[in-house]
């Protein structure tokens, strides 16, 4: 008898054992689901077809498109494919980017956009007249259904226009050759860089493009005729765009998450008072 009563505690632990492991170390898959989540833009709009970011990173951990991230656009899915090393469709078609825009004049401040907006990028109060935050708006459109007085549309996004890079080139009307590893335009670089390795490298050498002045001084000296200027431009560019749409996404999810705690806050405070109310009735006593 006594055991039958070891070997009965014995699988007792066992199991209390697993389900703190479970609760405390996650699944394998794991690591790869936040390893995506971490990529996609945390706008949560729900437009590629999944209720959040994190919904569409496990879809895709089990196999899903990767093009289906509107606010993300070329850049999330390049960044996907790097990632899990195989392309499983082709690139999303590029669109214009839009925001919402409220009509403050037909506003009647319901605040029901208020609390679609995923991202809290609309402003306002109960009973006064909301606006929305353009730089933080991601154009999801939930904020438009629950409007009741329509006063909510979607409008192109402001672009940034962007200035072109400086054209210094030896000969202009010859065309560029291979490099040939001279190592001309490395002394002549004022910031001690080393064109010829940003070259090779491109993205990956985002240490010395961040310091590149552009100064094109490099394409003045360089025999092949390459316009180093425009392709270190171009790197830049991609390179303040990764950072942008990090921080960005970092931003989205923080903002998301403040969202989730203040409605859970709301919820726990009206599930109090009701319990409050209910325990007031049930002491009530009655008076004949």
């Amino acid at each position: 008898m006594s055991a039958v009563l070891v070997v009965t505690l014995m699988l007792c632990g066992f199991g209390a054992l697993l389900a703190a492991a479970s609760r405390y170390w996650r699944a394998d898959s794991e690591p790869l689901v936040d390893a995506i989540d971490s990529l996609l833009p945390q706008t949560q709009c729900a437009q590629c077809g999944y209720p959040g970011c994190r919904p569409y990173a496990a879809a895709i951990a089990q196999g899903a498109a990767l093009n289906l991230c509107p606010p993300g656009g070329n850049h999330v899915h390049q960044a996907l494919t790097r990632l899990l090393g195989a392309e499983r469709s082709a690139p999303p078609q590029a669109s214009a980017p839009q925001t919402a825009r409220i009509d403050e004049s037909q506003c009647i401040g319901c605040f029901l956009c208020v609390e679609a907006c995923p991202v809290d990028a609309i402003i306002g109060a109960p009973r006064y007249m909301h606006t929305v935050v353009q730089s933080h708006c991601t154009g999801c459109e939930l904020c438009i259904e629950p409007c009741p007085v329509d006063c909510i549309e979607l409008v192109p996004a402001p672009v940034a226009a962007s200035k072109p890079p400086r054209q210094r080139r030896r000969w202009p009307q010859q065309p560029e050759q291979a490099c040939i590893r001279c190592g001309a335009c490395e002394p002549v670089c004022p910031a001690q860089l080393h064109p010829q390795q940003m070259l090779w490298f491109g993205d990956k050498a985002h240490d010395e493009l961040s310091n590149c002045i552009e100064c094109g001084l490099c394409n003045q000296v360089c025999p092949s005729n390459i316009d180093l200027v425009s392709q270190f431009h171009s790197a830049r560019g991609r390179l303040a765009a990764e950072a942008e749409a990090a921080t960005g996404a970092a931003l989205a999810k923080a903002r998301f998450e403040r969202r989730q705690q203040r409605r859970q806050h709301r919820e726990e405070d009206r599930e109090l008072r009701r319990k409050a109310r209910l325990a007031g009735r049930t002491a009530r006593q009655w008076q004949p």
